[in-house]
């Protein structure tokens, strides 16, 4: 196993929990395994169990909403449309 092959596998342990296509508990063995697999192809992370705790995954949803500046164009922030009047 690879640093990648252990990133993917844990990417898609994260996707599978958070959308609930597994339970926490099957996902906390799956962990351990990977964790094995790893050590076992000498690799060194260190990842932390809690990764596996709603609070924590719902914070991949961030990750998919980031936009970086190249995604925005000038049509995003178009202030004062004739739309828009905030006038009392």
């Amino acid at each position: 196993m690879t640093i990648i092959d252990f990133y993917k596998e844990l990417s898609k342990l994260l996707k599978d929990t958070r959308e609930d296509f597994i339970t926490k508990s099957k996902a906390e063995t799956k962990l351990e395994d990977l964790l094995g697999e790893a050590k076992k192809s000498g690799l060194d992370v260190k990842i932390d169990p809690n990764i596996l705790d709603p609070v924590n995954l719902m914070r991949l949803d961030d990750e998919k909403s980031f936009r970086s500046d190249d995604d925005f164009n000038d049509d995003d922030f178009s202030y004062g449309d004739s739309d828009t009047d905030f006038s009392y």
